[in-house]
């Protein structure tokens, strides 16, 4: 056999490209150590950043494992609204919470919370330390941290939003009350007077053995009362009038300032001769009123009342006027009295001095 002999250009060459490929493979080695180094750092900092935005939160943060239900973590901005230290949350299952005894009264319910990846409440009660309630948003999702399922429950205080509601409603309850009803008389307006008659008449027409009597009423001499006495007296009279008119009805009447001196007065589920009695007990009330419109001088109104029952079918206008009618009949046969059509037949009104 024929020895080869390595010269000693190749044997450098071999050396050389050795060394260049021992080379590359300790600048990969670098490179990769490098971008560990870079991802190790990134995660640091996203950790800090996540950290940082966990203590600095203006919401409540709740971290639980997923597997056991226990605390893992509580931010400061939950333990400061709800007066608890962190040691007194760490580690508790979340079933033994006081602060969610509403959602987690037991296991069961966190396995409810366990097997969903998103719950939301919109208005969930909590208590503080204290036992002082607050309405708070609730939301739970559930994600990866190292391969273990974490549910990270996020509580926004929302006591002052439910303030604001609740005033909002007491406004738009005010401003509603404010557009039906009458400043003076403190009893609704004609516009709404026309609303309830309608509602009042629809479910006569619907349920048909269910009666409805209106009673219309005006003061007597109202505008010589104003002319002699002036308007801050007659406003006196109005507003007494109101008072008397309250005293004297039922929960479910209602009485409406018509216009002027005028007022009526709806009675569901009445006739006309439960009505009369009712209409007497204001005219007589009303009577007793003392007005001192000058220093040593007491004055009495009067008013004129007139009442119909509601027919079946009829139109409002019709019901409204055969009411008005029967009022005026009051005022002709000498006012001070209720005038009503509980004689229908003989076509006189009934008249109640």
């Amino acid at each position: 056999m024929k020895k080869v002999v390595m010269s000693d250009t190749n044997r450098e060459n071999q050396l050389r490209l050795a060394n260049i490929e021992l080379k590359r493979q300790i600048e990969m080695l670098e490179e990769r150590l490098l971008e560990k180094e870079r991802i190790a750092k990134a995660l640091q900092d996203s950790e800090k950043r996540y950290r940082r935005l966990f203590e600095s939160a203006k919401e409540g943060i709740l971290i639980l494992d997923a597997d056991t239900g226990k605390v893992v973590d509580v931010n400061p901005f939950l333990l400061q609204l709800l007066g608890y230290s962190y040691d007194a949350l760490y580690g508790k299952h979340i079933w033994e919470l006081g602060i969610l005894k509403d959602i987690a009264a037991s296991k069961d319910a966190f396995r409810v919370l366990q097997d969903n990846e998103y719950i939301r409440y919109e208005d969930l009660p909590l208590e503080t330390i204290s036992g002082r309630p607050i309405a708070v948003e609730f939301v739970s999702n559930v994600y990866l941290v190292d391969n273990s399922k974490v549910i990270q429950c996020d509580i926004r205080d929302i006591s002052k939003r439910k303030e604001m509601e609740a005033q909002l409603k007491d406004n738009e309850k005010i401003y509603r009350e404010l557009s039906i009803i009458d400043a003076l008389s403190q009893l609704y307006n004609s516009r709404y007077f026309y609303h309830q008659l309608k509602k009042e008449i629809d479910r006569v027409n619907r349920y048909g053995e269910q009666p409805m009597t209106l009673i219309l009423l005006d003061i007597d001499n109202f505008k010589a009362f104003n002319d002699t006495y002036g308007h801050v007296e007659g406003d006196q009279v109005i507003l007494r009038l109101g008072q008397v008119v309250k005293r004297c009805l039922r929960q479910t009447d209602s009485a409406y300032r018509y216009g002027g001196e005028e007022f009526t007065i709806l009675l569901p589920m009445t006739k006309s001769k439960d009505a009369v009695v009712t209409a007497e007990r204001i005219r007589k009330e009303f009577k007793k009123e003392i007005f001192s419109p000058l220093s040593g001088q007491d004055v009495h109104v009067t008013m004129s009342l007139g009442l119909t029952l509601y027919q079946k079918r009829e139109d409002m206008k019709t019901f409204v006027n055969r009411a008005d009618q029967l009022m005026y009949q009051a005022k002709k046969n000498g006012k001070d009295m209720v005038c009503s059509d509980l004689l229908p037949v003989i076509g006189k009104p009934l008249t109640l001095p």
